[in-house]
């Protein structure tokens, strides 16, 4: 099945070494499977203060970029494994020896456009630089989103590129970065391609908009999120510059990581428990009541979260109806971090119902797979979702989703409707409380039917979304970029 492809995958983080989303999760598994189908592939990121932390390298190479009037600037490269995958960390003090990746006290670094272009072009020098000549080199999203249209601008008349396409991944198309204009000539970004079909935008420059004209093959992370970027309501306003790529645009599914996520053998639980036995389910719902102190209960439906606190994730909507819903004789478990506003409104909850709700204000990793095996249904209401999969892992941890009709979801989530037949879970379409509340009520109905409670978790244990046919997607992508020559 193989292409023997030379591959680089050009990435602001990487699962395993440092991760703030899922962009890292599909950097880590592709990879992998890529060389597992014949291929070469390689990865490139920056040299983060976290990434030399958990990654040992050495340094196998110099070289130096210029940023328009910035001259010159050095950087070395450093060479370590990962996953049997070669991992080159791109090592500049100045642009990545920071605290975080790309904030410091949740505020973005004033620089982040002019860091990761300088990324993108050390990155081209170092393939170069080691003689690795890809066939294809994989950016994804506004970080890597430079690397097009310096291959195809800059490198244009480099014979050492000269059979190289690129694709570039949207993961989440929130996420352009929208820069000022000024910064053109530090980009090396010629007047002639700052044009509303280009990088311009209202005024600005906008990296994600670029890369996407430049790239040869376009891709995001679900086939309904690549429907959704093409609307003018859920394309974050680049439903025009997709649409002019609309043949060399589509939509791969990410997969799920079930060595990390599998019930049978999730180590971070109090019981294991596997579809033919259900025991151990019993004990993580048990044991997930008394950690958080609600009263222990096996016949009270618990619901759980587990979440960035963001506008994306539907709070407008969830805790208005959640204010209701727990009127009821259910219990709710909420864990996440991010928007001040919304944990307030979350505490208020907890204030409230003391002996039915509760919210832990972090990220404990240990704790959302408790959440995962100890709840009976699992709260996903996006307000968009490119991908998602928190309701990958609910499903394999017989936990029913409840999921609003958008992106990911509706590729994953067969909604529950009253013939029951071979859902996996609960679909609302509205991003609106009253019709969550239906949806939750309607759970709650569910759960009082032991029979059909029982199907539904069948049903949702037996879906399976692996990374194999991801990558397989993938390489069809990748082949009909090189066809391109």
């Amino acid at each position: 099945m193989g292409s023997d492809l030379n591959i680089l995958f050009a990435v602001s983080e990487l699962a395993g070494i440092v991760k703030t989303g899922g962009l890292a999760d599909v950097a880590g598994a592709l990879g992998p499977w890529m060389r597992k189908l014949g291929n070469d592939v390689r990865v490139i990121m920056p040299a983060y203060r976290q990434a030399l932390e958990a990654l040992a390298t050495d340094v196998v190479g110099a070289g130096e970029v210029c940023l328009g009037p910035y001259g010159k600037m050095g950087f070395a490269i450093r060479q370590g494994t990962f996953d049997g995958v070669p991992v080159y960390l791109i090592e500049h003090n100045h642009y990545f020896d920071r605290s975080g990746l790309y904030t410091h006290e949740g505020q973005g670094f004033g620089d982040n456009t002019e860091r990761f272009a300088f990324f993108c072009k050390a990155a081209l020098q170092a393939c170069q630089l080691l003689s690795f000549k890809p066939d294809i080199i994989h950016g994804h999203d506004w970080q890597s989103a430079l690397l097009p249209f310096y291959l195809k601008t800059h490198e244009s008349g480099n014979a050492f590129f000269a059979d190289t396409r690129t694709v570039l991944t949207i993961h989440n198309g929130a996420y352009q970065q929208h820069t000022d204009r000024a910064l053109l000539g530090v980009l090396g970004i010629d007047q002639h391609w700052y044009t509303p079909d280009f990088f311009e935008d209202h005024g600005h420059i906008n990296l994600l908009k670029g890369g996407i004209a430049f790239a040869d093959k376009i891709t995001t992370v679900s086939s309904r999120y690549a429907e959704e970027l093409q609307t003018d309501l859920g394309s974050h306003g680049l439903a025009h510059i997709i649409g002019r790529r609309k043949q060399d645009f589509s939509g791969i599914l990410n997969g799920c990581d079930y060595q990390a996520w599998n019930p049978e053998t999730d180590a971070l639980l109090p019981a294991n428990y596997s579809l033919h036995d259900l025991s151990g389910k019993v004990v993580c719902k048990q044991a997930l009541q008394e950690q958080l102190q609600l009263p222990v209960s096996a016949d009270k439906p618990l619901y759980g979260l587990v979440s960035r606190l963001a506008g994306q994730k539907g709070f407008a909507y969830l805790i208005p109806a959640l204010w209701q819903f727990l009127q009821d004789d259910v219990q709710v478990v909420l864990q996440g971090s991010g928007d001040r506003m919304i944990a307030a409104e979350l505490s208020r909850l907890v204030s409230a119902f003391p002996d039915k709700c509760r919210f832990v204000e972090a990220y404990d990793n240990r704790l959302a797979h408790l959440i995962e095996a100890g709840a009976d249904f699992f709260l996903m209401p996006s307000l968009f979702e490119p991908c998602g999969l928190n309701q990958m892992y609910s499903m394999k941890y017989g936990t029913l989703p409840i999921v609003r009709a958008v992106g990911g979801l509706v590729d994953t989530v067969k909604g529950y409707n009253s013939a029951g037949g071979d859902a996996t879970g609960f679909m609302f379409d509205s991003a609106d409380s009253d019709a969550l509340l239906h949806c939750l009520n309607q759970t709650h109905a569910v759960y009082q039917n032991g029979q059909l409670m029982s199907r539904l978790m069948v049903n949702a244990m037996n879906e399976s979304f692996t990374w194999e046919q991801s990558a397989l997607d993938y390489l069809e992508v990748y082949r009909a970029a090189v066809g391109q020559r």
